[in-house]
C-alpha cells in the first residue's frame, strides 16, 4: 500500500507494534538507516503533530536520541561556546523554551522536517523534549548504536530472528534420529501469513504431504513451524527482514529443501497417494529444522565436488575469465554460473536457461541432485 496509504492501519498500531516495523525495516546489519526510520515517521507526521510526537515517542530512547543527532546540530543558547555561523541556505530555529538553537544537519535529506519533529515534541511535552536534546548534544553515537542495537537485536530474536552466528545452525548436519516437531516460539500466530503460505499452494512434496494431515492442532503446529524455519533461514542466507521480496524468495527456498529432505528419507518416490501418505508420516515425526538439515546435507557432497573441480588450476582460470558480450548465451557463460551456483553456501541450483543465468532457486528432489551431478561431471570433461 504504501506508508502513506497504509496511516489509517499505522495509527491504530501498539507501540509494540510500531517498534516491531522499525526493528524489522530500519536498519541495515549493525546500524540504524535513518532514511527509513524518516520514511515511517514522515508517514505520521502527514497526520499532525501530535500523531507525530506519539509515533516518534514510542521508539527506543536510544534511538530518538540517535535520530536527533543524524538529523540536527545543537546548539546551547546561552552557553560558553559561541555559536558558529550557519552555512549558507541552513535552517535554524530557537527552541521554543529559547534553551536551544537546532540547525537541520547538511547531509540530511528526508521527507520529515527536522524542525517541526521538534516543535512537535516541545508541544507534547517540554520537559522530555529539553532532556532529549541535551542528550543529542552530548551522547557518543557509537555509544547510541550500540544500546539501540543490543535492545533491537533481543526484540528480533523474539521474533524468530536470531544473531547469524546462531541462524547458521540451521546448516548443521541433521540428527541420526527423528526428533518430533516442536512448538514453534509463535504462540500467538493462529494463521500462516499469506507471503510463508502462498509457496504452499504449489504441488511440493511438503504441500502434498500437509494436504494428507487432518489433525488441525499439528496443523497449527507446523504452520508456526514453518514460519519459524523460514525466519531462521532469512538470517542464515545473509537476507534482512526489510526485504519482502526476498522473504517470498526464501521461504520458496525453504519449502524445496524440506521437500528434498523428505524425499531423502523415502526410498522410492513415484507421485502417487501411498508416496504422499510416507511423506505426511514423516512430516508427523521429524521436525521441520530437521528435514531441511536432511534436505541440506544432500546438496552438500554436490558443493564439495564442484569445490574440488574449482580447486583444479585449469578451471580456476576457466572460472575466473572475464566475461564479454560475445560470451552472453554461451554454453560457457551457463557452465560458469551453474558451477558459481553450486559453491555458493547454501549450494544453488542455477537455471540452465541462457536467458536467466542470474536465475536459482535450491535443489528440491533426488532428481536435482543427480541431473546436476552429471552436468558437472560433463563440465569436468570438457573444461579439463
Amino acid at each position: 500500500m504504501g506508508l502513506e496509504s497504509a496511516l489509517p492501519i499505522l495509527k491504530a498500531a501498539t507501540p509494540e507494534q510500531l517498534q516491531a516495523f522499525v526493528d524489522l525495516d530500519c536498519w541495515v546489519n549493525d546500524a540504524p538507516d535513518a532514511a527509513e526510520l524518516d520514511s515511517w515517521l514522515a508517514a505520521f507526521a502527514s497526520d499532525g503533530q501530535e500523531t507525530l510526537a506519539t509515533a516518534y515517542l514510542s521508539l527506543d530512547e536510544e534511538l530518538q536520541v540517535w535520530f536527533l543527532t543524524e538529523t540536527l546540530r545543537v546548539y546551547e543558547a546561552h552557553g560558553d561556546e559561541p555559536i558558529p555561523d550557519p552555512p549558507r541556505g541552513a535552517r535554524r530555529m530557537n527552541t521554543p523554551d529559547r534553551m536551544f538553537v537546532i540547525e537541520v544537519a547538511s547531509k540530511f535529506e528526508g521527507e520529515l522536517d527536522p524542525l517541526a519533529l521538534i516543535d512537535a515534541l516541545y508541544r507534547r511535552d517540554i520537559e522530555e523534549s529539553y532532556r532529549l536534546l541535551v542528550a543529542s548534544r552530548w551522547e557518543l553515537e557509537s555509544t547510541l548504536t550500540e544500546e539501540a542495537l543490543r535492545f533491537r537485536n533481543g526484540r528480533v530474536a523474539d521474533l524468530g530472528f536470531p544473531p547469524r552466528d546462531e541462524a547458521v545452525k540451521l546448516f548443521a548436519p541433521p540428527p541420526a534420529k527423528p526428533r518430533a516437531p516442536s512448538i514453534a516460539q509463535h504462540p500467538v500466530t493462529q494463521t500462516l501469513p499469506a507471503l510463508y503460505a502462498a509457496p504452499l499452494l504449489d504441488k511440493s512434496l511438503l504441500s502434498r504431504a500437509l494436504g494428507r494431515i487432518d489433525d488441525e492442532a499439528l496443523i497449527g503446529q507446523l504452520e508456526r513451524d514453518f514460519m519459524n524455519l523460514v525466519n531462521l533461514a532469512v538470517v542464515a542466507y545473509g537476507e534482512t527482514p526489510r526485504d519482502v521480496a526476498h522473504i517470498g524468495d526464501i521461504t520458496t527456498r525453504v519449502r524445496d529443501t524440506v521437500s528434498l529432505g523428505i524425499e531423502s528419507l523415502m526410498t522410492v518416490v513415484a507421485d502417487n497417494d501411498s508416496d504422499d501418505d510416507r511423506a505426511a508420516a514423516l512430516v508427523r515425526t521429524w521436525s521441520l529444522t530437521d528435514l531441511f538439515r536432511q534436505g541440506h546435507q544432500q546438496s552438500v557432497a554436490l558443493q564439495r565436488s564442484a569445490g574440488t573441480l574449482a580447486a583444479d588450476p585449469v578451471v580456476k582460470a576457466w572460472l575466473d575469465k572475464t566475461e564479454s558480450e560475445a560470451d552472453d548465451y554461451s554454453q560457457d557463460k551457463q557452465d560458469r554460473a551453474f558451477v558459481r551456483g553450486l559453491l555458493q553456501i547454501p549450494p544453488l541450483l542455477v537455471s540452465p536457461d541462457p536467458l536467466k543465468t542470474t536465475a536459482s532457486r535450491a535443489f528440491a528432489s533426488k532428481n536435482d541432485i543427480d541431473s546436476a551431478r552429471t552436468r558437472l561431471e560433463a563440465i569436468r570433461e570438457r573444461v579439463t
